[in-house]
């Protein structure tokens, strides 16, 4: 009899020494929840192409002067720094007014593979588009296409590798620097 009332006493003393939830006392509060804030990894966008790979799917933040908003549709812009530059891609239009502000952009890291296939499929489009054209200026530009196409495909052979790769980022949001 004993054991049980030192058993139900010590059970009481441990509901007592968790507290009442309902409890509103200012100096000791319930809520111990943590917030942590997640920020997305910062790249240089100097550093952008080298980097990108290790983020391709993940969100990370860019800094860089926007050169321009796209005037066909306004849904890419092109963010610069120095020599360096890169294409933020958005499923909504760009404000024009954003064309030389520095910003940082927070954007998910997506890849675009151009391989001996895109290359050859690239090739035959401009050839449909243009190549019928006897206009000087489609001509002179399709020459120059199928010149850049061919170089592509022997620094591909050179390299020795599959394919290269070219980043951009998806837009998620943005801040203006001030």
């Amino acid at each position: 009899m004993i054991k049980k009332i030192f058993l139900l006493g010590a059970v009481a003393l441990m509901f007592a020494a968790c507290g009442d939830e309902n409890n509103t006392d200012v100096d000791t509060p319930n809520d111990t929840t943590v917030i942590s804030e997640t920020t997305a990894p910062l790249l240089n966008l100097t550093d952008f192409d080298a980097k990108a790979g290790e983020f391709v799917g993940k969100e990370v933040e860019v800094s860089g002067i926007v050169d321009h908003v796209c005037k066909h549709g306004g849904k890419k812009l092109l963010l610069v720094e120095g020599d360096n530059n890169m294409h933020v891609y958005s499923d909504e239009r760009f404000d024009e007014a954003l064309s030389g502000s520095e910003i940082s952009v927070v954007g998910i890291v997506e890849e675009e593979r151009v391989d001996s296939a895109f290359l050859a499929e690239k090739l035959k489009h401009e050839e449909e588009s243009h190549g019928d054209d006897s206009n000087e200026a489609d001509v002179e530009q399709l020459a120059k296409m199928k010149e850049h196409i061919k170089h592509m495909m022997d620094s591909l052979k050179s390299e020795g590798v599959e394919y290269f790769s070219n980043y951009s980022l998806k837009y998620v949001s943005h801040t203006e620097k001030k």
